[in-house]
């Protein structure tokens, strides 16, 4: 079951629930030539108030995102529209190239799975990706009124 986060939410709790409880969202961006870009991925991290994700540097994605700094991160749980919650962030991105991609690993197992038949490889690909959020949204429609909340960082 998902949480649920009320008025006393910090940001640093709502991070969490971020990467612990909804973990699989759509970032977007720009390219360089000014359309949209975006793709599912999972947020791996939350560390003194950024989001960390990863990404190759072969996935045409990863240019977009690095064409500018601004992005959106959206993430929604639950079985229906009337049983779900979601949010909104924007924020700023930076490549940190292969900082903290051990500890990634170490936090989700499931890469190693994923990226199995050449790991090595793989981590030269990769690059983490630091998310700075600047504000978010958080809409919950399990409360009646639903419930909206503001996060400021």
């Amino acid at each position: 079951m998902t949480s649920y986060l009320n008025d006393q939410t910090s940001n640093q709790e709502f991070l969490d629930f971020v990467v612990d409880e909804i973990h699989n969202v759509v970032v977007s961006g720009v390219t360089k030539n000014g359309l949209p870009a975006a793709q599912v991925c999972d947020m791996l991290m939350n560390k003194d108030g950024k989001l960390y994700m990863t990404t190759s540097v072969k996935n045409p994605f990863f240019a977009s995102l690095m064409s500018q700094e601004k992005v959106l991160v959206n993430g929604y749980k639950g079985d229906g529209t009337m049983d779900s919650c979601g949010f909104s962030i924007q924020g700023k991105i930076k490549n940190l190239e292969h900082e903290y991609l051990e500890e990634v690993f170490e936090k989700n197992p499931y890469l190693y799975e994923i990226y199995e038949d050449n790991l090595e490889e793989a981590k030269q690909d990769l690059r983490i990706l630091e998310i700075t959020p600047i504000r978010a949204g958080f809409l919950d429609h399990r409360f009646k009124p639903a419930y909206m909340r503001s996060f400021n960082f």
